[in-house]
């Protein structure tokens, strides 16, 4: 057994890996532009959580955003608690249209593989065509911008498709896991009155498939402000129903190019629910920011990487491995069990794909370490980051990746909350990773641990609180006058500052985030 010792290091940014991080880089960018020079990561963070117009407008500008007209004020504070903070003002974009500024012939757009199924491919020329067609037949039944369109698919390329399509066109995204009943879909559905409703006629999972159309026909009943229900054919490539429209007829005609529907920065780009089910919208600009800074400066990925990300299509993380197209990556997808046949799945996939950044549910770590499982047989060649999200991850876990997977491996531990929009600590390329934390915490959020006197604390257990607006959090809950539940859920606690009544804790080195749970659920649905 593993005897991990707290607080030690495990491993440290090569010095040509630091230097040519994209953090580095955009270090270099800030001190020849703005003249900024910060001597460590926690200046650079004070800063970003300080100035905060001058660091988003600095994000904006180092990963090249476009808007349709210009903005002018950055930042506009609302009431006390920032539940009404409006952000580039002026300001006109398209999250899709900044996807497709990376298209190109040298690389794939997206890896696919189903459960016992093979690895394939589908190039930006073949992602362009069927989002090209796709946003026209929406634009053609009447979704205009604002419009909600609702999904229950696997993660399969058609779910991408589809959610760029519906962006192009102004729409709001919205999509239910596959799995939930039919009683949970429809209570989740309800309260966005979808125009349109975007299904499979199932899912594979665990080795076994599960029809839905059953569940496709309950839903439509129960939705009266449905102007069109589209099939995916999944399970059967034949698949036809009733009063359906078929994706395969929709999404194969040609349309040359893709019309892009220019949308304030605060029009709500996706809707995501809350662990009660409550539905959240959240902003295009903010999301177009957050992923930017996210992917490209915390997880430092960069052009013709391969991004993995295992979960589902109604996770945040799904939100997050789309954004890696906006890096240059290529997008990689797997649908299926990440336990099915056995654990060694996703690392055969890992190794078979090239992946070079994986990340998945701290559960499914702590799965592969528990059951010993060995990885030496394969090489990893490409492999440079491992990321774990949800439950915190066991300081032994930390031990097995490096002593098992990969020595030379760049392990991130991230934070993230719907509730918030985003991450909230995570990898930082120039610090050490260290048994039990997380690296840092991420640029633009001011996270702190507070007492119950409402005051920061170090090194003791705390309620997670964000000091300052970034432009991610949620616009608001969905059919909530006069904002009164979004307020009592998020900005009831403390004054002009937001928690979730959840606890974390704070050192005083490096203000890394760590979290006290030492044990973790290993029997939990991947």
């Amino acid at each position: 057994m593993i005897q991990p010792i707290l607080n030690k290091s495990l491993w440290t940014p090569p010095r040509l890996f630091a230097e040519n991080s994209n953090l580095k880089k955009y270090q270099n960018w800030l001190f020849v532009k703005k003249g900024l020079y910060f001597k460590t990561y926690q200046d650079l963070w004070d800063w970003s959580v300080t100035d905060l117009e001058d660091f988003w407008e600095s994000i904006w500008q180092f990963c090249n955003v476009k808007s349709y007209t210009p903005y002018g004020q950055i930042l506009v504070r609302g009431t006390s608690d920032f539940s009404d903070t409006e952000w580039f003002l002026g300001a006109k974009i398209n999250y899709a249209e900044h996807i497709f500024r990376q298209k190109t012939t040298a690389r794939p757009a997206l890896l696919y593989q189903s459960e016992g199924g093979l690895l394939r491919e589908l190039s930006w020329k073949e992602l362009e065509s069927q989002v090209a067609a796709v946003a026209a037949h929406l634009r053609q039944i009447g979704v205009a911008p604002g419009d909600h369109v609702a999904a229950v698919l696997p993660n399969i390329p058609q779910a991408v498709v589809a959610f760029l399509a519906t962006n192009a066109v102004g729409g709001v995204w919205c999509s239910c896991a596959t799995d939930a009943t039919n009683a949970n879909t429809i209570v989740r559905l309800a309260q966005i009155a979808p125009k349109v409703l975007i299904m499979s006629d199932g899912y594979a999972n665990n080795g076994a498939t599960f029809d839905k159309t059953t569940h496709l026909k309950a839903l439509v009943a129960k939705l009266p402000t449905l102007k069109e229900t589209i099939l995916v054919p999944y399970l059967n490539p034949n698949a036809k129903l009733k009063g359906t429209t078929n994706w395969q007829e929709i999404s194969q005609k040609l349309v040359k190019t893709i019309e892009f529907t220019p949308v304030p920065f605060k029009h709500p780009l996706w809707v995501f629910y809350t662990e009660i089910g409550q539905a959240l919208a959240q902003s295009a600009g903010g999301c177009l920011l957050e992923h930017l800074k996210t992917l490209i400066l915390h997880q430092n990925v960069k052009p013709n990487e391969r991004y993995f990300w295992h979960g589902s299509t109604h996770e945040l993380t799904w939100q997050f491995s789309i954004g890696s197209l906006l890096a240059g990556a290529t997008l990689v997808l797997y649908d299926g069990a990440a336990n099915y046949p056995n654990y060694s799945v996703l690392w055969d996939f890992i190794e078979r794909a090239r992946v070079g950044h994986f990340g998945t549910n701290a559960a499914y770590y702590a799965a592969c370490c528990e059951a010993d499982l060995p990885c030496n047989n394969l090489k990893f060649k490409h492999l440079q980051s491992v990321s774990s999200l949800g439950v915190p991850l066991p300081s032994v876990v930390f031990e097995w990746v490096y002593q098992v997977a990969k020595k030379e491996i760049w392990l991130v531990c991230v934070g993230a909350d719907a509730g918030m929009g985003g991450f909230f600590a995570g990898g930082c390329p120039l610090l050490p990773v260290r048994v039990g934390e997380m690296q840092s915490r991420a640029l633009g959020c001011k996270i702190a641990a507070y007492n119950v006197q409402g005051q920061p604390v170090l090194n003791e257990n705390a309620e997670m609180t964000v000091a300052q607006p970034m432009p991610a959090m949620p616009l608001y809950f969905l059919n909530d006058q006069h904002q009164k539940q979004y307020q009592s859920r998020y900005f009831g606690r403390f004054v002009g500052v937001w928690s979730n009544g959840k606890t974390l804790k704070i050192s005083d080195r490096e203000s890394i985030v760590t979290y006290e749970n030492t044990e973790i659920m290993t029997d939990r649905p991947f």
